[in-house]
């Protein structure tokens, strides 16, 4: 699908976040240039410690970047005021990846899931209660359940207030931060289901972060590859699954389990090394230590994030 400049949901330039640490700082996310596009579900997809988490934070604003800038609907978020940035959040939510962890065991559902309209003091009590009520239909928990707790669920049904949770304020963007990573096979296909069908009703847009790459084929429009705080690949799902630019994409696809037991080990393609420090990434392409493909330019010229508005890579020499 081609977009145009008034498609853009959020946008990043030059996105930095570094962490102060004993042995000098660690480079979380270096210069990242980021587009969300409305209604869209951009899938961002990475080894872990790569950096997909800070970065879904960092376009939330739910902490400070080093260096770069994020707009959201044409606002600039990095100088933003606290009052004004209230005002934009109703409009940002994130659903966590563990259920249980992100709820306050020491309240109802029914509290949890309004607390962002309390917050935000959107509407009445009375109005308040029957939003919950609406939510809890939405996601598919019995009404009659709004007064238990979270350790009475299950870690789907937690998940589900999480959701719930998220859409209080009728959001047009939500960071699912590896919501389903932490259940079961047969309850992320529910969770997966019930994201994909909240995306239709609400027109809802999605940066869905997972190393799910089954996932990532099921939900994703397009998908970012992050490698080392950086981006290394975007490409509509469908284009990346059939052929892959960069040999960090292509490894992580040969990694996948594929359920044929005629397939021998030796016939794949299996990623060798261990991830450079963050602390101390290696010149040039971040990935040449580890990449097959390798010349002597991949060692000392960083590539560029280069190609047209559907295939982007950062690759001297793309597959």
């Amino acid at each position: 699908m081609i977009h145009n400049q008034s498609d853009v949901l959020l946008k990043s330039h030059g996105l930095v976040k570094n962490f102060k640490v004993s042995q000098g700082y660690v480079q979380a996310v270096s210069g990242v240039d980021l587009t969300i596009y409305r209604g869209e579900t951009l899938c961002l997809v990475g080894e872990s410690g790569c950096g997909k988490s800070t970065l879904g934070r960092l376009l939330l604003r739910l902490i400070d970047a080093s260096a770069g800038s994020v707009h959201f609907k044409g606002e600039e978020l990095t100088g933003m005021s606290r009052k004004d940035l209230r005002r934009i959040r109703k409009k940002m939510q994130i659903i966590f990846q563990d259920p249980f962890a992100s709820l306050n065991p020491r309240m109802s559902i029914g509290r949890i899931i309004g607390e962002p309209l309390r917050v935000h003091r959107v509407g009445t009590a009375k109005e308040q209660e029957e939003r919950v009520k609406e939510l809890m239909q939405v996601v598919g928990i019995p009404e009659e359940y709004s007064h238990r707790y979270p350790h009475q669920f299950s870690g789907g049904q937690r998940q589900r207030v999480g959701i719930a949770r998220a859409l209080a304020l009728n959001p047009e963007l939500i960071v699912c931060d590896e919501p389903v990573s932490a259940l079961d096979v047969s309850i992320q296909a529910q969770i997966l289901n019930l994201l994909h069908d909240l995306q239709s009703k609400f027109d809802l847009t999605y940066l869905f972060i997972t190393h799910d790459l089954g996932v990532v084929r099921y939900i994703g429009t397009r998908v970012c590859v992050m490698y080392l705080g950086k981006i290394c690949e975007v490409s509509d799902t469908a284009s990346l699954f059939e052929a892959p630019r960069h040999p960090y994409t292509h490894f992580l696809l040969s990694s996948t389990p594929k359920p044929d037991p005629t397939l021998r080990k030796a016939e794949k393609d299996l990623l060798g090394g261990e991830v450079p420090s963050p602390i101390d990434p290696p010149p040039g392409c971040r990935f040449h230590r580890r990449c097959p493909y390798a010349q002597d330019i991949c060692k000392t010229e960083e590539p560029l994030l280069q190609g047209d508005v559907t295939r982007k890579v950062a690759c001297h020499f793309p597959l």
